[in-house]
């Protein structure tokens, strides 16, 4: 049996536990998969330990994706775009993989959805974390346009720069026939609404939110009174991204994603 662990402060909340076990079903594995919290100022010694005693790959969310990234021993394009870590696998000659999933677990659930990216105008909302993680997935995707608007303009250009396709929005009236609209703030977690006009939602064809929750996101239902877009939560982005990294652990095809967030769908009602 090989065994497995998430890492973050908090953790009571994860579902990865659940999401892996339910992957591990679809394949016949033996796996044991736990959450563990760890301290604030533990992480680079939590997990030097665990991978000592035979852990064969971890999961590492808040607030230690970039300290994951710092004590990975190679990385993928990805982390390295990204600059955070949210997968490790151990490397035979030692030392560990750093990768982030985040980007194919969203390019996956869109096309799940029946959506293509490719010569499409994407409006990206913020400039954090969320969106450094999946940026470089969606440029390979080959949309026309990227433009990634936020309260700070200076961090949307930083995102941009060597980028020809990508743009910071300074003022909205540059903004226009956006196709896909990404919602990458974590606003709707409290219940707001990011910054942006419900003309361009209004005209949009696929509007998603990172965030998800047992009905629908406060920036979905906004955009349901103003649009006629297709709508989709982030749930499937959350599973998407876990069956990347059971790809990575286990060098197999990715694990089906639909009845895992039918479930996890289901156990939030």
């Amino acid at each position: 049996m090989r065994r497995f662990c998430v890492f973050g402060n908090p953790i009571s909340h994860s579902r990865s536990p659940d999401i892996h076990a339910l992957f591990a079903k679809q394949y016949g594995h033996e796996i044991s998969y736990k959450k563990q919290l760890v301290s604030l100022h533990g992480f680079a010694r939590t997990i030097a330990t665990e991978f000592n005693q035979g852990l064969a790959g971890a999961n590492v969310t808040v607030p230690f994706k970039q300290q994951a990234w710092q004590q990975a021993t190679k990385l993928t394009e990805e982390a390295r775009a990204s600059g955070a870590v949210n997968t490790l696998i151990p490397l035979p000659a030692g030392g560990l993989l750093g990768a982030n999933t985040d980007g194919a677990g969203l390019l996956r659930d869109i096309r799940r959805q029946g959506i293509d990216i490719a010569g499409r105008r994407v409006l990206i909302l913020g400039a954090g974390g969320a969106t450094r993680g999946v940026l470089k997935n969606i440029l390979d995707a080959n949309p026309e346009t990227v433009w990634i608007a936020n309260r700070t303009a200076i961090k949307a250009q930083q995102l941009g720069d060597g980028h020809a396709n990508v743009r910071a929005v300074t003022t909205w009236q540059t903004v226009s026939g956006v196709d896909i609209v990404i919602n990458a703030t974590s606003a709707s977690l409290s219940g707001k609404l990011p910054d942006v006009p419900t003309t361009v939602l209004g005209g949009a064809q696929f509007v998603y939110d990172m965030v998800y929750g047992p009905g629908r996101t406060s920036f979905l239902a906004h955009t349901a009174a103003v649009s006629e877009a297709q709508l989709s939560d982030g749930l499937g982005m959350l599973v998407g991204q876990a069956a990347e990294s059971y790809r990575l652990w286990w060098q197999c095809e990715p694990p089906q994603i639909a009845p895992v967030i039918e479930h996890l769908r289901h156990s939030m009602d």
